[in-house]
């Protein structure tokens, strides 16, 4: 919905920190199906998964297109966020069981990463320019209709990928991931993890208003906006698994991290031109293309027997920092005159995402890095 959220709040008649909380509702939604999904991933057949996931994604982009109703477009977007959720982490499940040797998997988890970054690279911009000849609706139920062209391609094309069959209960299987939080490296790499998808939440979710606050009348940038930070990401995750094995998942991202809130600061702060607002968002998606790859990478190695679980509380992480990026970003834009309070909270953030990073490499030095 990002892409569109200035024609939302026009069509709509909402403010636009009001109308970025179907960016909530979608983050919320995937917290849902990670907290509900947790357990069970390690039983789960990839494939079907999928499938069911991405026909209900298809779906809600379907039924979006045709709703003019913003209570009801929050409903819709959740059950799309939920959806979105399992893919998210039904697909990071598949990487173990497909490269089990480490060195690959971190090279091959960096390439899976880049290929997810090249949808919202790909079709960000191209929904945008579809909004533009006709309006947002169009977009979303051409964007649902690719989704279920790609979900019959995954159930014909995908192996079956078959879980672990297990008898152990469902309570025991929550509480296990529950302990996933408290292990050592793994919990600091959660909050690494939490507070860098706040800032993602942040500035994505409101990016399509803030960059026309900073370049008035520039409104022709914003599709080539939301691709240059996707295209940054997709280049680093590909190259990033091949950079993380060579100098160290630990330290490379921890550095991309600490580079990432720099470079935020510099994007809020620093807009002479929209050129250099695009190559700042540009760096920005490179950064977290290797720290999103080194992260995972991170989970793979130091989960243990408890992967699966892990993978999921990961995977609610992410939208769920994101969701307290969009609240938080909306309620700032709406308790100050202009952007002031939303610079403010993004370099709140951003010196948050070094702190984190910090105390990853000083867990590092206590713990000691097998990746390293």
């Amino acid at each position: 919905m990002a892409p569109f959220l200035n024609e939302i709040a026009a069509d709509l008649d909402l403010s636009t920190g009001i109308a970025g909380q179907l960016g909530t509702a979608t983050y919320l939604g995937g917290i849902t199906s990670a907290l509900a999904f947790a357990p069970l991933i390690g039983q789960m057949d990839i494939r079907r998964v999928l499938v069911a996931a991405l026909i209900v994604v298809a779906s809600a982009s379907l039924i979006s297109g045709f709703v003019e109703s913003f209570p009801v477009l929050l409903v819709v977007r959740l059950f799309a966020g939920t959806a979105a959720g399992i893919i998210l982490a039904a697909t990071l499940a598949a990487i173990p069981r497909v490269w089990s040797d480490p060195k690959t998997r971190v090279i091959r988890t960096g390439l899976v990463i880049g290929a997810m970054a090249s949808g919202p690279g790909i079709m960000a911009p191209t929904l945008r320019g579809v909004a533009a000849l006709a309006d947002w609706q169009t977009g979303l139920i051409v964007y649902g209709v690719v989704v279920a062209v790609i979900a019959a391609f995954v159930a014909f094309g995908l192996p079956s990928l078959p879980g672990t069959t297990t008898d152990t209960s469902y309570r025991s299987r929550l509480a296990a991931a529950g302990r996933t939080v408290g292990m050592p490296v793994i919990r600091t790499v959660f909050g690494m993890r939490f507070v860098s998808q706040i800032m993602f939440g942040v500035i994505f979710s409101f990016l399509a208003a803030f960059f026309v606050d900073l370049h008035p009348g520039k409104e022709g940038w914003i599709a080539p906006m939301f691709f240059v930070g996707p295209f940054g990401f997709m280049q680093a995750a590909f190259i990033g698994g091949a950079i993380l094995a060579r100098f160290g998942v630990m330290r490379a991202t921890s550095l991309s991290i600490m580079l990432t809130g720099a470079t935020v600061i510099a994007f809020v702060w620093i807009a002479p031109s929209p050129l250099v607002s695009a190559f700042f968002f540009f760096v920005y998606g490179l950064l977290m293309g290797v720290a999103q790859t080194g992260m995972t990478a991170l989970i793979y190695q130091h989960s243990g027997n408890r992967l699966g679980a892990a993978i999921f509380v990961n995977s609610a992480m992410g939208p769920g920092g994101s969701m307290v990026g969009a609240v938080l970003g909306g309620i700032a834009i709406v308790s100050m005159t202009g952007y002031d309070g939303y610079k403010g909270f993004a370099t709140v953030v951003a010196f948050g995402m070094a702190a984190m990073a910090l105390t990853l490499l000083l867990t590092t030095r206590r713990v000691g890095e097998t990746a390293d």
